[in-house]
């Protein structure tokens, strides 16, 4: 067994016995919390644009400790089909806290079984990140009730913005993120200017 599944169980054991006893906090909750690392590294794929043309695949890395994380994304090859403005071989680069969480019973059995996406859903959480990719930069904010993973986002491009909203669906044994957003030149928001998007990532 690795250190950090002992980690997590041993975790998950605390809380199991806070939750029994009747003497959970928020407090309590955080303190375990801010006490786990975290490195994880898994598959994305963006689909293509139109049907004659190829997905783009690459990785995504989320690692940290507690509220405070940072993610990385790179999709090699991509720099040579992308605007140097949009895209470079640095990849995305973001950090992000986690405001506030509440630990629930799906999030104990989640990590005593060993499932830790179905631990991330389960937990209650919210909070907002920045990112940075080439020349543009970007922030939003993201809410866990237990039932819906919700975000939103703006970018500020040098030529375009971006702004809308996402979804995070566990799929088998995959994670879809739904986006709906809309860009528009930068800067120059008006109703003739802004094209709308709906488009689903797979991680």
């Amino acid at each position: 067994m690795t250190e950090k599944r002992k980690l997590y169980i041993f975790t998950a054991v605390i809380i199991s016995g806070i939750l029994v006893f009747g003497i959970a906090s928020s407090a309590i909750e955080g303190f375990l919390f801010d006490q786990i690392p975290y490195n994880y590294t898994s598959y994305l794929s963006i689909p293509s644009n139109s049907p004659d043309a190829a997905s783009i695949d690459g990785y995504y890395k989320l690692y940290g400790k507690g509220r405070n994380f940072n993610f990385h994304i790179v999709l090699p090859g991509a720099e040579g089909q992308e605007s140097p403005l949009d895209y470079t071989a640095d990849g995305l680069n973001g950090t992000g806290k986690i405001n506030d969480i509440s630990i629930t019973y799906g999030t104990i059995t989640s990590l005593l079984s060993g499932n830790f996406k179905n631990a991330l859903f389960n937990t209650k959480i919210n909070g907002n990140y920045t990112m940075a990719c080439a020349a543009w930069t970007g922030y939003g904010k993201f809410t866990n009730n237990g039932q819906n993973f919700l975000g939103n986002f703006k970018i500020d491009g040098v030529m375009t913005d971006w702004e809308g909203t996402f979804q995070l669906v566990p799929e088998n044994n995959q994670i879809s993120l739904k986006t709906d957003y809309i860009f528009y030149p930068h800067d120059n928001k008006t109703s003739n200017n802004i094209k709308e998007v709906k488009k689903i990532y797979y991680l």
